[in-house]
């Protein structure tokens, strides 16, 4: 015999409020047979509808079915305002940035479920949106997906991984148990913390960098005292540290707009100057990821202080003022003699 699926709680009420405005008197025995669940079932929900969402039942004995005594009334989980419709179909678009990441199959699932609740008229007017707000898609790691759900599995149960990882930096393999404390995403980019049993210390790893990962089945306990807040401090980007760099940046006139758009950090202020230029202050543990954003901006940033981060960016810029020279010369090998 085929088991019968039952339809989710707030689709039957929908289909009840349905009936009931439509006038069609329906009660307990009609509705069950509609819906494929039990008279007690259907009892229950009326009772939930009356008692918790206020819903302004009465049953006519001359239509033995229900009425609403109140005809304006409304499902106050069905109730959008224009700006909650827009910020739902933007989550949506939002939701499309991660096809292929780890998390996709159960956010489009997850998101097909609410779709499924909404009343038609919502449905419509979201599909009226798609031609006058768009999310551009961002670059992405591209994750192996079994390891992620592992990662998120082992996080909800508190229980260790024994991984094999790869450091960037010195193309390294290494075997290490780890107990997985919190993932964040940080700059578009995943990153798993969690305390390594080869370091003896709470470490961050990047999940695209996990070559395989084992469930030990071994449970451990998070610290009371751990805070993700407390852990990442004032790093800028992912390095953290014990040292503490004042950071001084000049941005030109063209780029000070842009940066007064957002907050970079933390511990930024900044400060206008008299000729259109921006001040950035900033203090951070380690000037390893500023100096990359800092040469992002190109000739809009400079850097003032402290000493090191401008010995650092002069040196960078030389290597590639020296590898396109070599480039050129490459691509010209016999220049013309000038005249």
């Amino acid at each position: 015999m085929q088991q019968r699926i039952a339809r989710p709680p707030l689709k039957r009420i929908q289909t009840i409020d349905h009936r009931i405005r439509a006038g069609k008197f329906p009660n307990a025995e009609t509705l069950a047979v509609e819906l494929e669940v039990n008279a007690r079932t259907i009892q229950r929900d009326i009772e939930f509808m009356r008692d918790q969402l206020r819903a302004p039942l009465d049953f006519c004995r001359q239509h033995n079915g229900y009425r609403y005594t109140e005809p304006t009334f409304n499902l106050p989980f069905f109730q959008f305002s224009e700006g909650e419709l827009v910020a739902f179909f933007l989550a949506e678009r939002l939701l499309r940035q991660y096809r292929g990441g780890p998390f996709e199959a159960d956010l489009t699932r997850a998101f097909a479920r609410i779709v499924d609740l909404l009343p038609d008229e919502i449905s419509v007017n979201l599909q009226s949106l798609e031609d006058t707000l768009s999310v551009a898609p961002a670059p992405l790691a591209t994750h192996d997906v079994e390891t992620f759900q592992l990662l998120s599995q082992a996080l909800a149960g508190r229980q260790s991984l024994d991984i094999e990882y790869w450091t960037a930096s010195r193309d390294e393999l290494t075997r290490r148990r780890i107990d997985p404390y919190h993932l964040t995403l940080i700059g578009g980019d995943w990153y798993l913390i969690g305390y390594c049993h080869l370091r003896h210390e709470v470490r961050m790893f990047a999940p695209v960098r996990i070559r395989q990962a084992t469930p030990t089945g071994t449970p451990f306990t998070r610290p009371d005292n751990f805070e993700i807040t407390d852990y990442l401090g004032d790093s800028f980007r992912t390095i953290r540290g014990p040292d503490r760099h004042n950071v001084l940046l000049r941005f030109t006139p063209h780029a000070a707009g842009r940066v007064e758009e957002k907050l970079w950090h933390r511990t930024q202020t900044l400060e206008r100057q008299p000729d259109g230029s921006l001040l950035m202050q900033l203090t951070i543990p380690d000037l390893k990821e500023v100096a990359r954003w800092i040469l992002s901006w190109g000739k809009d940033c400079q850097a003032i202080e402290p000493p090191e981060l401008v010995e650092r960016l002069r040196e960078e810029v030389q290597t590639l003022h020296t590898s396109y020279t070599r480039a050129t010369q490459l691509q010209n090998p016999n220049p013309e003699p000038e005249a």
